[in-house]
């Protein structure tokens, strides 16, 4: 569970802007933000290529859209096909929205590759910032490989050999380095993974460096860390429910 913090809440947009918007979640299925236009404002938007619901929480307007047009208030819901040529007319007063986009937006105007990495990017970005790293694992199958080679001592930090955190023994499969070797450390199931998640978790932040790219079934993409500004590269494998069964990440 999540509670969407914010959603729904009136945001005055800042000039030049005549609108404000702002997505607060996302997962691969469905995204989910606010839509925000003052007293007499225009609303530009062009159709979308996913199906949208507005739900909306304050304000007063008219909507357009298939050639109908209602007037909408608190507790008004919509819903649009994609494609579909809409927008809100005379806005009376300051409206808030929260709209629905499934799957999420903009998902289907891109490749999958791009796609799924601006997802997971968000998603472990997220993470880092907060120290809630359930949504990112939650993107893993239960038997999923997770493997870092060439380990540097910035952005993610694995836990210490010995340090008493619950992680497999030697032998397993889950072979954990010393610090500083840069060697290779492979967490094999959930249990396995989320202990190395829980023990050390990432405090650095990623950027995507080029175009995701789809490689011998693996969706490979370039990042480098935000604050460390390291290179990286991460190789994804996924199921038919686009949850990653393996993933490997090389640092430098």
């Amino acid at each position: 569970m999540q509670l969407i913090d914010g959603a729904g809440t009136f945001t005055k947009p800042v000039p030049p802007f005549d609108t404000h918007w702002a997505e607060q979640f996302r997962v691969p299925g469905l995204s989910v933000g606010t839509y925000s236009i003052p007293a007499g404002g225009v609303d530009d938007q062009e159709p979308h290529t996913e199906d949208e619901i507005y739900v909306v929480t304050a304000g007063r307007a008219a909507f357009e859209s298939g050639g109908r047009r209602v007037e909408v208030s608190q507790g008004s819901v919509i819903f649009v096909a994609a494609g579909e040529e809409h927008r809100f007319t005379d806005v009376v007063d300051d409206l808030a929205t929260v709209v629905l986009f499934a799957p999420a937006e903009g998902s289907r105007a891109v490749p999958r590759a791009v796609a799924f990495v601006t997802d997971h990017v968000a998603t472990f970005n997220e993470a880092s910032a907060s120290g809630d790293f359930s949504a990112l694992l939650h993107r893993f199958t239960d038997d999923a490989v997770v493997r870092f080679e060439n380990v540097p001592g910035a952005g993610v930090v694995l836990p210490e050999a010995g340090s008493g955190n619950v992680l497999p023994e030697a032998g397993s499969g889950n072979v954990l380095p010393e610090a500083g070797s840069g060697n290779t450390v492979e967490f094999a199931g959930r249990e396995a993974y989320t202990a190395a998640y829980a023990a050390s978790p990432p405090t650095d932040q990623i950027d995507v460096i080029g175009d995701p790219r789809e490689e011998e079934g693996a969706i490979v993409v370039n990042f480098v860390w935000r604050s460390a500004r390291s290179p990286g590269v991460m190789r994804m494998r996924t199921n038919d429910d686009d949850l990653i069964s393996h993933m490997l990440v090389r640092f430098g």
